[in-house]
C-alpha cells in the first residue's frame, strides 16, 4: 500500500490516510494519532543527536499531550512539534514505493460580461464557467464539457461538438459543474497551469454560487470542505483554496520549482513551444469573441490547453518527481512544493534510523490562535506546515572578475559544492564545538551598512549581503588562518558558558594541533569530526543516489539513440 494524502482529525485524535493498492483501487485507512515528546533525563533510555539521554512521553490524546507540554514548560524538549501526520507516515509507510497516481489535468474558460466590467476576479466570480476540459491520465481520455453560447441554436452547437471526441454540451452551468465533479471522483491529483491562482479559486467560487456549499465536499475526500488560503506572488497577495484528500498541484509552480534556469515567459504558450514545440490554438480578437463567433475553435482552444499539460508532464515527469520526493521523505505531496519541511522530515527520518531524536524547532504555544474560514471550519495556527523564513544570510562568496585581456584563464566547477562543503566540514547542530565570536566582523559589516561621511561626502550604506563583498570568511577566521598574534579571539563553547580568550595564533594551535578532531569553517564555527553528523550522512546518501540516477540517465539515452553499450562498464 502507498499513501496519496492524509488528514489529521484533532477532535477524534485520528489520522485519515487515503491509499492506492497494488490493483489501483482507492483504500481509506485510519490510524490513532501518536503525540510524542522527549525530555532531558539522566536515566533516559533514548539519545538525542547530541548523545545526551532523554525519556519519551507518548499519548494518543491531544488534550493529554498539551497537558504534558505545560508540565515541561520552559524546559528543553525534543520532537514535541513533529507533525503528527508525518510521524504517522514515517511509522507506517517509510520505505514503501510511491503509488501510481490518477492525475486529472484541467483547464477552465470563463464568460465575459461587458456590463459587469468584463472578466470576473477570483474573489467575486460573477461570470459563469463556459467550458472545462479534463485529461484523465489513468484512462488516457481528453474530455470536454461546455455550455454553448446563446448565439448558437442547440442543434448547431451539437453539430459543432460532434467534431471532437468525448465532447459534451450542457444547457446549464450547474449541470456542467455537476458532471465535472463526477469526472474527477477517481482522481488523486488535480493539476492546471496557474490553477492555484485562477482555476481552483474560480471553480470553487462558481460551485458555491451555482450548486451548493455541500457540493464543494465533492472536491475533497472525507467530507471535507476546501480551505481558504492567502498567498503572495510577484509582490501581490491573492487567495486560493487547498483541497483535502484529492491533492492539487499547480503545474506552473512545479515547472518553476524543478526547472533550474529562468524562462523569458511562464505562459503556457511559451513553455509549450519551448518544451514541446507546440503552442496554444491561435485566434484573433478576444476569447469572448471566439466563444460567441467561432465556438468550434473555442472548444479546440480549451482542449489544446489541457492537452499541452498532459504532454508536458509526459515529458518532464514533474508530478512523478514530487510523488517520489514525498514518499522518500514521508511527507504529503503538497509539502514538496516547499523545501524546509521536506528537508526537516528527511533529517528526522535519518536521525531515527540511527536511533537518535532531534530538537524541537519552536516553543510550545499554550493557546494557539483559532481561525475560522468562510465555510465555518476551525483550524489553529499550529496546523500550518508552510516553510518559515530563516534569519538573513549573506549567501555565497562571489569573486569579482578583473576586466581586461588575460592570457591564462582556468575555470573549475566543483561538483555539488554546497553539499560537499557540508560533508567536508561535518556540519550539523550536533557537531558544533564552539564559535569564534565575530566581534571584528560584526563591527566591519555594521560600518559598511551605515551611512557615513567619506572625504566630506555622505556615502550611502550598502546591503547586508553587499557588505560581505570581497570577504571569503569572517575576519576572525582570517586572523586564525594567518596565525596573527596581535588579534585577540574569544571562543564561545557549545557545552560551556565560560568563553576562552586567546590570540589568533593560539586558537590555530588549539584547533589544529590540540589533538582534538576539530575543523574550522570560514564563518568561524568549530566542528568535530570524530563521528559523522546526521546531515552529512544524509547528504552522502543523496549524493550516491544522484550518481546512480545519472548513470541510469546516460544508459537510457544511449539505448534510445541506438548507441552500442560496453558490457564491461
Amino acid at each position: 500500500m502507498s499513501y496519496i494524502d492524509a488528514l489529521l482529525d484533532k477532535k477524534k485524535d485520528t489520522v485519515h490516510v487515503v491509499e492506492r493498492d497494488a490493483n489501483g483501487a482507492r483504500v481509506f485507512k485510519q490510524y490513532p494519532t501518536e503525540y510524542v515528546l522527549y525530555y532531558d533525563d539522566p536515566k533516559g533510555k533514548h539519545q538525542t543527536i547530541f548523545r545526551t539521554p532523554v525519556s519519551k512521553f507518548s499519548t494518543q490524546s491531544n488534550a493529554q499531550f498539551r497537558k504534558e507540554l505545560k508540565i515541561h514548560g520552559g524546559k528543553t524538549l525534543w520532537e514535541s512539534d513533529v507533525n503528527p501526520i508525518f510521524r504517522c507516515l514515517e511509522k507506517n509507510y517509510l520505505g514503501s514505493d510511491a503509488p501510481k497516481l490518477h492525475t486529472c489535468f484541467f483547464d477552465i474558460e470563463a464568460d465575459f460580461n461587458l456590463e459587469m466590467g468584463g472578466y470576473a476576479p477570483i474573489d467575486d466570480p460573477f461570470n459563469m464557467i463556459t467550458a472545462i476540459t479534463v485529461y484523465l491520465d489513468w484512462l488516457d481520455r481528453l474530455i470536454t464539457i461546455a455550455v454553448p453560447p446563446k448565439t448558437l441554436s442547440w442543434e448547431k452547437a451539437l453539430e459543432i461538438a460532434s467534431f471532437f471526441e468525448d465532447t459534451y454540451l450542457f444547457k446549464t452551468e450547474a449541470e456542467m459543474l455537476d458532471t465535472f465533479l463526477s469526472l474527477i471522483e477517481d482522481a488523486d491529483v488535480l493539476s492546471g497551469w496557474n490553477s492555484e491562482g485562477y482555476d481552483i479559486p474560480y471553480t470553487v467560487g462558481r460551485i458555491m454560487r451555482v450548486l451548493a456549499k455541500d457540493d464543494l465536499r465533492r472536491l475533497c475526500l472525507w467530507g471535507q470542505l476546501p480551505k481558504l488560503r492567502e498567498f503572495e506572488r510577484y509582490g501581490a497577495k491573492s487567495m486560493t483554496y487547498d483541497i483535502v484528500g484529492r491533492v492539487h498541484l499547480d503545474y506552473m509552480q512545479l515547472y518553476r520549482k524543478y526547472t533550474y534556469e529562468e524562462r523569458h515567459s511562464y505562459s503556457l504558450d511559451a513553455i509549450g513551444e519551448y518544451e514541446l514545440n507546440e503552442r496554444k490554438v491561435a485566434y484573433e480578437g478576444s476569447l469572448d469573441q471566439l466563444y460567441n463567433q467561432d465556438f468550434k475553435k473555442f472548444i479546440d482552444y480549451n482542449r489544446q490547453d489541457t492537452r499541452l499539460l498532459g504532454r508536458l508532464d509526459e515529458k518532464l515527469k514533474f508530478l512523478d518527481l514530487a510523488n517520489e520526493l514525498a514518499h522518500d521523505n514521508t511527507v504529503l505531496l503538497a509539502t514538496t512544493m516547499g523545501a524546509v519541511a521536506v528537508t526537516d522530515q528527511a533529517i528526522i527520518n535519518a536521525a531515527h534510523k540511527q536511533g537518535f531524536v532531534v530538537p524541537s524547532k519552536k516553543p510550545f504555544k499554550d493557546s494557539p490562535s483559532v481561525t475560522v474560514n468562510e465555510f465555518g471550519d476551525e483550524y489553529t495556527d499550529d496546523d500550518d506546515d508552510s516553510d518559515e523564513a530563516d534569519e538573513r544570510a549573506a549567501g555565497a562568496y562571489v569573486a569579482h572578475p578583473k576586466t581586461g585581456m588575460h592570457r591564462y584563464i582556468g575555470a573549475i566547477d566543483i561538483n555539488s559544492l554546497y553539499p560537499s562543503t557540508i560533508r567536508a566540514l561535518n556540519m550539523g547542530p550536533e557537531t558544533i564545538v564552539g564559535q569564534l565570536r565575530p566581534v571584528m566582523t560584526e563591527k566591519y559589516i555594521a560600518e559598511k551598512m551605515a551611512r557615513k561621511i567619506v572625504d566630506g561626502k555622505k556615502r550611502k550604506g550598502c546591503s547586508f549581503a553587499a557588505a560581505w563583498d570581497g570577504l571569503f570568511g569572517s575576519l576572525e577566521y582570517e586572523a586564525v588562518m594567518h596565525k596573527d598574534k596581535n588579534v585577540e579571539i574569544t571562543i564561545d563553547w557549545e557545552d560551556s558558558e565560560v568563553p576562552t580568550v586567546l590570540d589568533a595564533s593560539q586558537v590555530w594551535s588549539l584547533i589544529f594541533e590540540g589533538g582534538q578532531k576539530w575543523i574550522l569553517s570560514g564563518n568561524g564555527t568549530i566542528f568535530r569530526y570524530d563521528f559523522e553528523g546526521i546531515i552529512p550522512t544524509l547528504l552522502a546518501t543523496w549524493y550516491k543516489e544522484r550518481k546512480a540516477m545519472q548513470r541510469k540517465k546516460v544508459l537510457f539515452s544511449k539505448l534510445l539513440s541506438g548507441v552500442p553499450l560496453n558490457p564491461d562498464k
